[in-house]
């Protein structure tokens, strides 16, 4: 476990999913000749605990962003990259500026611009920046105000554009909680009006909340696809959801497989973490010590996903009547439905046809391919 994350593993699954998925994206849009925008709306920094804020949002993604500007540039091409990062603390905001002023090298297509006020306020110079580029925009607030959906809903738009965006689940599930007007009225830029009459009560608080959050949303943004990543603390409580807006089914497949790797990740982490603070309580070591509790969470990991995929299959049973569908049709589907990647949607489709229920469409005319790919027909035995 590195130091600067010790006690507080949430926040270091939060940017393992922030810079995974920046390199990917960063990579595929800027070969696609594309000029790529990141917007940062909550920049801080926060809890920093290095000199140069290398373990700040902002400085992952200047540090992603001009490495995967040098790799492309080798190529031959000349990519483009705008950072904007948002800042209202006083104090936070002139130690932003200070760490990334160094960076800004438009001579070399580095841009970087930096605004001291609230997220909502930098609207309209937000908008200038993408003029032009694929979006990405990351937010991650220290509660639940400043990006209320209305207001910001210009940002969520853009196109071509995706968002990240970190609901602080365990805020706001404890003040939704409360009595007092003025408090339960500030959830509405977020969850919407009347919020309070709309939650399900059958539902779990978590699931509830959730399923408000990502209609409001999806809405804001009128994203084809929206997923959710629970992060918990060491303990089993969640402490937040990584709630991911995209349009494009390559996007969905790209934060599928990141989410897996954090996930998977993030849960050794915490065991380990877990095992070393029952073993300074107790003063005793386990024989396999963080180590074996690490592997028992990928087990534990692997173990869910497996369920996860027996869900999809039966998923994909009722979907069968309406088929035939090529698989480029029903991998996205069946990504945005389950916490799963293609490659499983890939294996789900492959055992379904060794079991007689598919036709084994990607294995006609003597190919020997055992999985199918996105033109091959889905379709009933």
């Amino acid at each position: 476990m590195s130091n600067i994350y010790q006690g507080r593993e949430q926040t270091e699954a939060k940017h393992f999913i922030l810079r995974r998925y920046l390199q990917t994206l960063a990579f595929k849009t800027l070969h696609g000749g594309w000029t790529l925008a990141y917007i940062d709306g909550f920049s801080g920094p926060w809890q920093s605990r290095t000199p140069d804020h290398s373990d700040s949002s902002f400085m992952i993604a200047v540090q992603v962003l001009k490495e995967a500007q040098l790799k492309v540039r080798a190529s031959g091409k000349k990519p483009r990259i705008k950072c904007f990062f948002s800042e209202e603390n006083r104090d936070s905001y002139a130690q932003l500026q200070a760490a990334v002023a160094p960076h800004h090298d438009p001579a070399n297509g580095f841009f970087i611009e930096t605004f001291k006020g609230k997220f909502e306020n930098a609207v309209g110079p937000i908008q200038k920046t993408m003029g032009g580029s694929f979006a990405l925009t990351f937010i991650d607030p220290t509660g639940w105000t400043g990006y209320e959906f209305g207001k910001v809903r210009p940002i969520f738009e853009h196109a071509p554009g995706e968002v990240l965006l970190n609901f602080m689940y365990d805020f706001v599930s404890r003040f939704a909680a409360s009595s007092d007007p003025i408090t339960l009225a500030s959830f509405d830029g977020i969850l919407g009006a009347n919020w309070k009459d709309r939650l399900d009560k059958k539902l779990p608080r978590e699931e509830a909340l959730m399923a408000l959050f990502t209609e409001q949303f999806w809405r804001a943004g009128k994203f084809e696809y929206v997923l959710s990543t629970p992060i918990e603390k060491i303990s089993e409580r969640t402490h937040f959801h990584i709630v991911y807006g995209t349009r494009n089914s390559k996007g969905l497949e790209a934060y599928r497989q990141v989410e897996y790797d954090a996930l998977k990740d993030h849960g050794m982490r915490r065991a380990a973490a877990r095992e070393v603070i029952r073993e300074n309580k107790t003063g005793q070591s386990d024989l396999f010590g963080a180590a074996g509790a690490a592997s028992v969470a990928e087990v534990s990991m692997e173990a869910q996903i497996a369920t996860i995929k027996l869900q999809a299959k039966d998923w994909l049973r009722q979907q069968l009547p309406s088929c035939p569908k090529p698989f480029s049709e029903i991998w996205p589907m069946m990504l945005h439905n389950f916490m799963l990647r293609k490659t499983d949607a890939k294996d789900i489709c492959a055992e379904l046809g060794k079991s007689g229920e598919l036709k084994e469409t990607w294995r006609m005319n003597g190919s020997r391919r055992q999985k199918p790919d996105d033109a091959d027909q889905i379709e009933r035995a």
